[in-house]
């Protein structure tokens, strides 16, 4: 009896409990919020529901091992609709709803219940640490409702401060000011020319700020603790370097103050 008490106690002390448990999974979402008015009838909604299926392989693996990354679809135009009900794992997601086009431009109601959708009570209610959201915007023209209301919810919101914000501008009729104000920084707002141009953006977008998103950035450095905003910050510089690449090597321009001044055909195979 005494023996099997022993040995029992050096099982016990054998077993170390931090190796019996799984290591706790990180999670980020990846949010597109795309623009289905009428306006984007035809060529444009076409050439972007195929690059959305096609891009969609692409996001697998994207992040850090241990990384679980999700996606999140709103479409919006007479009000808001989510095509996924709620974050989809990238892995079970690989098959893309072909959009179709109607109604006007309500992108303050999208930004509504985007505002709604940010919180641990809602879409990002993950039981493990989450990286704070992409959100991928991309619409061909003007908010045709009280895109200020939204916008000012959504500032309110942390998730929305700390989130890696992307606009792409769809054509040449577009309010390039309000992707501005949605981004916060004229440097993350890009214009689609054409139907290529398209393609190309939406593919390198999708992934490259899904894999900066998904990146762990340690909260310490040399001179001591990082706060969150210092390390979304971080991010965000990255992801600036990574348009500017995208704005020189697809679009041919340094910002996009230069395409007046350029010939580029405007809306080609639209």
């Amino acid at each position: 009896m005494r023996m099997s008490r022993q040995f029992e106690e050096q099982s016990i002390e054998a077993i170390d409990p931090l190796e019996t448990m799984p290591p706790a999974k990180k999670s980020m979402v990846i949010f597109f919020l795309v623009d289905t008015s009428k306006s984007m009838e035809g060529s444009k909604l076409e050439s972007l529901n195929r690059v959305m299926g096609d891009i969609l392989p692409e996001l697998i693996g994207v992040g850090e091992a241990g990384t679980d990354v999700k996606v999140a679809v709103m479409s919006f135009s007479s009000g808001c609709e989510w095509i996924t009900p709620e974050p989809v794992l990238i892995e079970e997601y690989q098959r893309w709803e072909n959009l179709s086009a109607d109604g006007v431009t309500d992108l303050g109601d999208a930004c509504e219940e985007l505002c709604q959708k940010l919180s641990r009570n809602s879409f990002l209610r993950a039981p493990s640490l989450s990286y704070a959201p992409v959100i991928f915007l991309m619409t061909d023209g003007y908010p045709t409702d009280n895109y200020k209301k939204g916008f000012e919810m959504l500032k309110k919101n942390r998730w929305f401060q700390y989130g890696l914000k992307i606009a792409l501008a769809i054509g040449s009729n577009v309010d390039l000011d309000v992707l501005r104000e949605f981004t916060d920084d004229e440097e993350l707002v890009l214009q689609a020319c054409g139907a290529e141009m398209l393609k190309k953006l939406v593919r390198e977008i999708a992934v490259t700020s899904s894999k900066i998103g998904s990146t762990s950035m340690t909260l310490t450095d040399a001179t001591g603790e990082r706060s969150l905003a210092e390390v979304a910050g971080a991010k965000k510089e990255q992801m600036i370097e990574a348009v500017q690449e995208m704005k020189q090597d697809i679009m041919g321009v340094d910002d996009l103050t230069d395409l007046g001044d350029m010939d580029i055909e405007f809306d080609e195979g639209w």
